[in-house]
């Protein structure tokens, strides 16, 4: 094994949003005291403009499992920051109602056919490798995918 190989690491895209493996996958957000509402990404104060705002903001992993409410496929590549694959590889973005009544965006899974994805279907969060890093390492983030039967 190479010294690059046994530096290679799993970071996280974006520190706090999420869990990293070995953990089970859940997503990050923050939870009003006051008004219990969720909010992601994870807010310092609450963003309900409804709220007494008096309340403190507390950390919260989401449930890892909900229901596809929309869905697009990417045939271009975003702009940086995006890390596109060359050549371009066209993937799912879904909106996923998560069972705390929030509902959250992010892509689908590698691997599933896109073809195959229907509204109010069951997803699954995951934690997958979005790109590989200038030093080498799996940059990883959360993603969905349909959950299996």
């Amino acid at each position: 094994m190479s010294d690059q190989n046994a530096q290679k690491q799993q970071v996280p895209a974006i520190q706090g949003w999420f869990t990293m493996p070995p953990q089970e996958p859940h997503i990050i957000a923050s939870r009003c005291s006051v008004c219990h509402g969720y909010f992601f990404p994870p807010a310092q104060v609450c963003r309900n403009p409804n709220c007494k705002k008096d309340g403190t903001m507390e950390s919260v992993m989401l449930g890892n499992k909900g229901k596809l409410e929309a869905y697009s496929v990417n045939y271009f590549s975003p702009p940086p920051p995006y890390h596109a694959p060359d050549p371009f590889v066209p993937f799912g973005v879904g909106m996923v109602s998560l069972p705390e009544g929030i509902s959250i965006t992010g892509q689908i899974s590698s691997g599933f056919d896109e073809k195959n994805l229907e509204v109010g279907m069951d997803m699954d969060v995951v934690i997958e490798k979005l790109y590989e890093d200038s030093q080498g390492n799996d940059v990883m983030a959360w993603k969905f995918r349909p959950a299996r039967k």
